[in-house]
Formats: structure tokens, sequence, C-alpha cells
């Protein structure tokens, strides 16, 4: 969820989200987009995401998710849908960590 312009995810609700949905908010809200208006199938150059572009977003989606993004993982990346996927694997390799106790 996106609020105020800020990234406002917590990594445990991520589990019960759409991490592509959470991806196309992010990329709508960066790159001034309406929202919905997203194609998620799209090469990332034809929604106007260039190398800096992706870096940038990069950094404020590993934020939201709360899980590290390594370059390698995503430099042949193509489309939102295709980094939805990589990031689902990340998370999925990187259990939150337990909740201390009281």
């Amino acid at each position: 969820m996106l609020r105020d312009g800020h990234v406002t995810l917590l990594r445990p609700l991520l589990f019960n989200m759409d991490t592509l949905a959470v991806i196309r908010e992010l990329a709508e809200r960066q790159f001034g987009a309406e929202p919905g208006t997203v194609d998620p199938d799209l090469p990332l150059q034809d929604i106007g995401i260039d190398s800096l572009g992706y870096l940038e977003f990069l950094f404020e989606l590993e934020d939201a998710v709360g899980v590290p993004i390594p370059p390698k993982d995503v430099t042949d990346v193509r489309t939102l849908r295709e980094l939805a996927s990589v990031v689902d694997r990340l998370i999925a390799e990187h259990p939150a960590p337990a909740e201390p106790r009281q």
C-alpha cells in the first residue's frame, strides 16, 4: 500500500498480498502513471523505465518488501510480471524474522 506518497508496506502483509499489484502500484506512483494503467506485460522501456529509473525503483521496492534484491537476479527482467516472479522467489527464500517474545 502507498500512502501520502510513501511506501507503507509491512513485510508480513506481503505474504497475503499480490506482489504484482504492489509492484504495479509502486511503478505507477514512481513513474507518474494513472492508477491501473501500467500493463505488467509490457517491456520496462515501453512503460518509461530507463536503467537509472529501474535502479531507483528497485531500491524503493526493496524497502517495500523488506528483502534484498540482488542486481544479478533482476538483470534479465523485461517486464513487471517477471519482476514480481523474482520478488516472490526472493521473499520465499528470505523468511521474515521471528517476532520478538514479550
